[in-house]
């Protein structure tokens, strides 16, 4: 069933005054610009908030202007992305940053039909930059705000989004105040308050609103996702030494960590021993293994084995120095490889 009546505009006022009042710190929120904040939706992107906090500033200060962007090289946007995975979400960055460059003067749409046209912007985070940063009447449903109105309206079984959220949402965005302020306290309270296993009920100010907590079903809505399964697969990193360099190969533009560098990898779907490993790496010195980790992902669990090996400089790859690592842009599954080697 819908919001009651009074609820929508009731809802918009106490969460604006709950968010003046309770706001959570982010360097976006302080240096408030329309690319400031399309970078922080695309670094957001199913990455915990207090991460995109710490790496936030060194991006914007590298890259103050979607020209800055448009004109760098993409490995540069990489390095600096690195540890937040999900890395084409860089990429799509880097060509929204050319997009608005050549369509929109340089400047970051105001609307969600122009925001629409840009490399990775979807209806959420289109509503999300031209509400926050425009102070257009847009509505916003991400996870955190399906929830809340799925909550509040005591209903079930609706997909994340769903067509009923966003209805919901347009009314909302309508009766507040400063759509601005309500679109950033509804996600807000999503995230801190009414979050998904503990919501914190006792310290909600929308209690006396709330069905799924008069029902007292507030820890069984929205209904949950069933976890997808992971594909298990079987990942043999081998660090090739040459004096003082080590081998790396860059990935392929598409897949899994695409256009990012790795040290000498086989992928496989079953396991293998080191003879094979050695056999499709071409390497014919013996592999010294190291360790295995267990590296997950949203859709894939993979265990990686480490080995290592002394080898002469092969042209098959580029060697780079263990100073120079710091800029090349690596996965955070290479960045563990690396430091099982060193401590080993």
């Amino acid at each position: 069933m819908p919001l009651e009546k009074n609820n929508r505009s009731k809802i918009p006022r106490v969460l604006e005054g709950w968010f003046l009042e309770t706001a959570r710190t982010f360097p976006w929120r302080t240096v408030d610009t329309p690319w400031g904040r399309l970078i922080s939706e695309f670094m957001a992107q199913q990455t915990q908030i207090e991460r995109v906090a710490e790496r936030w500033p060194s991006v914007v200060a590298r890259f103050p202007t979607p020209e800055s962007m448009a004109k760098s090289d993409e490995q540069e946007i990489l390095a600096l992305w690195q540890g937040l995975g999900y890395y084409r979400r860089a990429r799509h960055l880097k060509a929204s940053a050319e997009l608005i460059c050549k369509m929109y003067s340089g400047v970051v749409p105001d609307t969600v039909e122009e925001l629409l046209t840009l490399p990775g912007v979807g209806k959420y985070t289109a509503g999300a930059i031209a509400s926050i940063a425009y102070g257009k009447r847009e509505p916003i449903v991400d996870a955190n705000v399906h929830r809340v109105l799925c909550r509040i309206s005591n209903r079930s079984g609706d997909p994340v989004p769903s067509e009923w959220t966003w209805e919901e949402a347009s009314k909302l965005a309508l009766n507040c105040d400063e759509i601005k302020i309500f679109n950033e306290a509804l996600m807000e309270f999503g995230a801190v308050v009414c979050s998904p296993k503990k919501p914190d009920c006792m310290k909600c100010p929308l209690q006396n609103s709330c069905a799924s907590y008069k029902s007292g079903t507030q820890f069984e809505v929205p209904t949950p996702k069933e976890p997808a399964k992971k594909k298990k697969v079987f990942h043999y990193a081998v660090v090739m030494e040459h004096g003082d360099e080590l081998a790396f190969e860059q990935r392929g533009d598409k897949g899994l960590w695409s256009r990012m560098w790795q040290v000498p990898t086989v992928e496989s779907t079953v396991e293998l021993t080191s003879s094979q490993v050695a056999v499709q790496l071409g390497v014919n010195d013996q592999l010294k293994y190291l360790d295995t980790i267990q590296h997950s992902l949203s859709h894939r669990s993979i265990s990686l084995s480490i080995f290592s090996c002394k080898c002469a400089r092969d042209a098959r790859f580029h060697w780079f120095q263990w100073d120079s690592l710091a800029e090349l842009p690596l996965a955070s599954a290479q960045r563990k490889v690396l430091a099982v080697h060193y401590l080993r």
